[in-house]
């Protein structure tokens, strides 16, 4: 599929399994000392400080099928032979990994084959160049270690992380998506609920899955199952104009911020170029840029195989208005 041609069908996935993932992900990333002792314990024997390999677990609940549930996703780990296990968390079912690191020796690191996850591991573009940090632990073990591993980590997440309140606030979520892909063209919808991801359709996806989640320190995440892109995005409902004004106001406060948003103005919108211009590391880039794209001001365009940022169109009569209705200055 090229742009200008029909965009695949898109579906709705949402549930505390799905949004439990995307919270390990992001406490994988957390220092220590910020987690409780036995989560924090959990998650240091997986290894993964980049937080990759559980979204590469989506996978694991999606194929079980709604509701999604926790108790659901940690009977389905169980089940899973510790191969088969490995082969999702290596990307076995994601077609960029198989098409960059070769499906046959995603299949040989799977059930073991240290050669070639040695060379997986070594990879500079596997896993978004985060292989070492993320699977630099499990690989060398056997197939049966990953799991448990795996298992015994989700247990952790599930007794410290999960909050019941939170269901309320993923089913309104999934809802508006479901309103939204009902009413509107499907990639109008995907731009409207990400708060500007203009998805380009990619030839491998024959379906997208959105999938709203509540971990406000996870922003968009391009992930993939099978056939499916799976677009994860944080569910931001019904936001008061207040708070739009005060995302608004974060973004423009950075002088690197504005520099970067004047240098997307300019045509300079690869993350890569953005990081030569500026000078900054490109997780620092990213970050701003994700500031920026929160407050409206800026669009992420494409898809995982390429991506750029372009002004959001809109973006500066958005604002001028929202000024404009809170200050009571609108013109009748």
């Amino acid at each position: 599929m090229s742009i200008g041609q029909t965009p695949p069908p898109a579906a709705v996935a949402a549930g505390p399994a799905l949004d439990l993932l995307a919270r390990v992900a992001v406490a994988s990333r957390a220092a220590p000392n910020e987690l409780p002792p036995a989560l924090s314990d959990a998650l240091s024997a997986v290894g993964d400080t980049e937080g990759e390999s559980w979204l590469n677990l989506l996978g694991v609940p999606l194929d079980g099928g709604p509701p999604h549930g926790v108790e659901a996703l940690l009977a389905a780990l169980h089940a899973l032979e510790p191969a088969e296990l490995r082969r999702h968390l290596l990307g076995r079912y994601a077609w960029s990994w198989c098409t960059l690191a070769g499906v046959d020796d995603i299949e040989a690191a799977a059930v073991g084959d240290p050669e070639a996850a040695g060379r997986l591991l070594a990879h500079e573009r596997y896993y978004a160049g985060h292989a070492r940090a993320s699977l630099g632990t499990l690989l060398p073990l056997d197939a049966a270690e990953t799991k448990r591993r795996i298992v015994a980590a989700v247990e952790a997440a599930a007794r410290e992380l999960v909050d019941p309140s939170r269901e309320d606030a993923l089913d309104a979520a999934a809802a508006a998506a479901r309103e939204a892909l009902a009413t509107e063209p499907v990639l109008v919808a995907i731009e409207r609920l990400t708060h500007g991801f203009r998805y380009v359709p990619e030839v491998e996806a024959d379906r997208v899955v959105l999938v709203p989640h509540l971990e406000p320190k996870l922003s968009l995440v391009l992930a993939q199952h099978r056939g499916a892109r799976l677009v994860l995005y944080p569910a931001i409902l019904d936001r008061e104009p207040e708070e739009r004004l005060l995302a608004l106001g974060r973004a423009l406060a950075d002088p690197r911020r504005v520099e970067i948003l004047v240098l997307v103005g300019r045509g300079v919108g690869r993350a890569s170029d953005l990081v030569a211009r500026t000078g900054l590391t490109r997780s620092t880039v990213h970050h701003h840029l994700a500031q920026l794209r929160d407050a409206g001001l800026v669009t992420l365009e494409g898809n995982a195989r390429a991506y750029t940022y372009v002004p959001r169109r809109g973006a500066a009569a958005d604002a001028a208005a929202l000024v404009a209705k809170l200050t009571g200055t609108e013109e009748h």
